[in-house]
């Protein structure tokens, strides 16, 4: 079945090859706007982009602050979120709409200070990084945007256009996260994603529509860019949480639909942005298309279309590998240093999602079969070591780039970067060094790349290598114990057994943990670390330190 946002899919490229037909050059809808006319497209132009605006306006300034922190974020936030790529809704779609919405104008101040702060913060490796003193400019900002958006208490959210209501869901969504507040971030993407899925387009208007929000005159491109943006927070919001809040409807259950559109991966990457785009929409087509077709079966139909779809990722997986080394062949000796940057990304989450491939494969052949597959993480430590490496090079890099500017600033992106892969050697991989080097490189440079933080990530990572080693060492004796872990947890010192593993062999299946991750409960304003054993064991350990990460009111 068709994913109701693949909608767009249809009327994507449907363009005029000389631009809007109701008046040349330029059109009503688009010089109404301030927006410029899409006309023919051809193969996606994937150069790295930059501000449109040289020098930007200031429309809506009220004072000297305000002006000052628009041009901080014109230029230095708008690089940042622009990432490695660059990209088309940071460089011009946000920047444009600041000219002629309040709202936006208001969230963008908002963010530029916040971001300024950030960059100037010099207590990132300590828990001061978010009990830093409060900024009420940027707050005041904050809800200037928040009553500008919403309107008089009389009117409706009807008075909002769909594109301006997804790019201040956006805003609010980075404001959130550098200020800590993860909890309201991830709410701010649930309720975006949400209000993406009910957006359709009218061909006969030429719009996108929402069923309470005025219709939208962006482009089929635009649109498209907004989703992108959504879904790589969303994906970012499961990694991290490992809720999930993806709810299938009856339409999308009813038609079961086994393609995944095979030409959309080429033979060979024109770019690296073409790359990255590939590879975050085949991660996402995969996870939901695999979720929405298997519980569309029957259960005696389950296991055979389980190997099925699993095979064709498998060929849609390697389709990508090759398109991306025929590029890295092709090109390797005129890369720019941030397209050296990108390509090394890229591989760093190509090995993240080949060892995912082969550890859901054996996951699901087990849950259709009696016997249990045997699986274990430590086949891929020479991977694990090879991501600590290449993440190793990039952070090295930017903190040679920053020492250019006589300081290392705290990095803020919105792209998947290396914190997550990081993440996942130090809690994943057993051997003591390898994740040792993962989470010294977590705590080398201060990052957030989207809902990530180096020092959060670092330390939920030490916490559970703590709780593995000092639970291996305890039972070493006795392997068949079901629950080993809880008598650890149960008040015993875990740092003493620091540094006494030596292999990943000394980690017995019995002491592994399945899942570690952080749970933010936002009504009762407290964090957990959730840990877990497949199905022996799941426990919500109490974070107290860390519970201003959901308290908005601090």
């Amino acid at each position: 079945m068709q994913d109701p946002l693949d909608k767009f899919e249809t009327y994507r490229y449907r363009k005029s090859k000389s631009g809007c037909l109701t008046c040349k050059p330029i059109c009503l809808r688009c010089s109404s706007t301030g927006r410029k006319c899409d006309g023919y497209r051809p193969r996606k132009d994937y150069a790295v982009l930059v501000p449109a605006f040289s020098p930007p306006k200031a429309p809506y300034a009220e004072n000297d602050r305000e002006t000052r922190c628009f041009q901080f974020f014109y230029e230095r936030t708008v690089p940042a979120l622009a990432g490695y790529c660059g990209s088309e809704f940071w460089s011009r779609l946000v920047l444009q709409a600041s000219q002629h919405e309040k709202a936006i104008w208001h969230a963008l101040i908002a963010l530029g200070s916040l971001h300024e702060d950030f960059e100037n913060n010099d207590h990132f490796f300590e828990l001061d990084l978010f009990l830093q003193q409060q900024n009420d400019f940027a707050i005041c900002e904050y809800l200037a945007a928040i009553r500008a958006l919403l309107g008089p208490s009389t009117s409706s959210s009807e008075n909002v256009t769909v594109d301006v209501c997804l790019i201040s869901c956006i805003l609010f969504t980075c404001f959130e996260i550098i200020s800590g507040h993860y909890g309201s971030a991830i709410n701010h993407i649930q309720s975006g994603v949400k209000i993406l899925k009910e957006v359709y387009h009218d061909p006969s208007s030429g719009t996108f529509r929402h069923p309470h929000l005025r219709p939208s005159t962006v482009s089929s491109l635009e649109m498209e860019s907004l989703r992108k943006m959504f879904f790589r927070l969303q994906g970012q919001a499961l990694t991290l949480t490992r809720a999930d809040t993806y709810h299938l409807t009856q339409e999308e259950l009813a038609i079961p639909d086994t393609s995944l559109f095979w030409h959309d991966i080429p033979d060979i990457f024109l770019s690296i942005a073409e790359a990255r785009d590939s590879f975050e929409l085949l991660n996402q087509r995969c996870v939901n298309h695999y979720r929405i077709v298997m519980q569309s079966v029957s259960d005696t139909m389950a296991p055979e279309m389980s190997k099925y779809l699993l095979q064709q990722y498998g060929t849609c997986l390697d389709k990508w590998c090759t398109a991306l080394a025929r590029f890295a062949e092709r090109r390797s000796d005129s890369l720019t240093s941030k397209e050296r940057i990108g390509l090394k990304l890229l591989n760093i989450h190509k090995h993240n999602l080949l060892m995912y491939y082969e550890y859901v494969t054996v996951c699901e052949m087990g849950r259709y079969s009696d016997a249990i597959p045997p699986f274990s993480w430590d086949k891929f430590n020479s991977q694990f070591a090879e991501i600590v490496s290449l993440a190793a090079s990039i952070v090295t890099s930017s903190v040679t780039d920053a020492h250019a500017e006589s300081s290392v600033k705290p990095a803020f992106s919105l792209d998947n970067g290396v914190i997550a892969p990081l993440y996942e050697v130090a809690t994943l991989c057993r051997d003591p060094i390898t994740r040792r080097k993962a989470v010294e490189v977590l705590r080398s440079a201060p990052r957030q790349e989207g809902v990530f933080n180096s020092y959060l990530s670092a330390m939920v990572a030490e916490k559970i290598i703590e709780i593995e080693e000092a639970a291996a060492l305890d039972c070493v004796t006795d392997y068949s114990s079901d629950f080993p872990l809880e008598s650890v947890l149960s008040g015993q010192n875990l740092a003493q057994h620091v540094n006494q593993v030596r292999d990943s062999s000394e980690i017995p299946d019995a002491v592994r943990l399945s899942y570690a991750h952080p749970k933010f409960d936002v009504v009762k304003k407290k964090v957990f670390l959730t840990i877990g054993q497949a199905a022996k064991m799941h426990m919500d350990i109490p974070w107290s330190d860390m519970n201003y990460l959901v308290d908005s009111e601090r």
